[in-house]
């Protein structure tokens, strides 16, 4: 398996597992702590994206202004 593909599960996972969490807690009436963890996946999701951008783009560098 390719870490692209990789990243993609490991996206995804967060995602149902979060969708699950936040059932739950929404469920037993924790609303709000439900919320933050929605935000908070939100914000793991956003750093694994921004991390692998930062890497497109120096591959993208490499390629086009190698030395």
């Amino acid at each position: 398996m390719s870490l692209d593909m990789h990243i993609l599960f490991q996206i995804a996972a967060l995602g149902i597992a979060t969708a699950v969490m936040a059932t739950l807690l929404k469920q037993s009436g924790r609303d709000e702590i439900a919320t933050l963890v929605t935000i908070t996946a939100l914000v793991l999701v956003a750093a694994v994206v921004i991390t692998n951008i930062s890497h497109l783009f120096v591959e993208i560098r490499s390629v086009f202004f190698a030395q």
